[in-house]
């Protein structure tokens, strides 16, 4: 049962990854406030607008100390807020388990620094 979940649960997050959206917000700023959320530790991220797709990578920073990473994220112009935070949360890695951050992340969206502003 428990693999089932794990199974169901990874299509979900594969599916929210390419989900995209018309809101208009800064995505990059967006998902810089996202990264200072879950602040993976000794972790360095590029973030990048522009992609064509969602695009997460990282891995071992080679030469740095123990424990030390690397991470990029590239963003599209069409990216939605959930496939942004789940990015960001494969980023944390374990620093980013707790069933409240996409609470976090996604909240209070309608007083966001990161939205744009209403048409007048």
């Amino acid at each position: 049962m428990i693999e089932k979940n794990h199974a169901e649960i990874a299509r979900t997050r594969e599916r929210a990854m390419v989900e995209t959206s018309d809101e208009r917000f800064d995505r990059v700023a967006f998902a810089q406030r996202a990264i200072a959320i879950v602040r993976p530790p000794r972790t360095r991220i590029a973030i990048c607008g522009g992609a064509r797709q969602l695009h997460v990578a990282h891995g071992r920073q080679w030469g740095g100390a123990p424990g030390e990473r690397w991470a990029m994220l590239a963003i599209p112009a069409h990216a939605s807020r959930r496939a942004i935070a789940l990015a960001v949360a494969e980023i944390a890695g374990e620093h980013a388990d707790e069933p409240w951050i996409f609470d976090v992340l996604l909240a209070d969206v309608a007083n966001s620094p990161f939205r744009s502003p209403a048409p007048a």
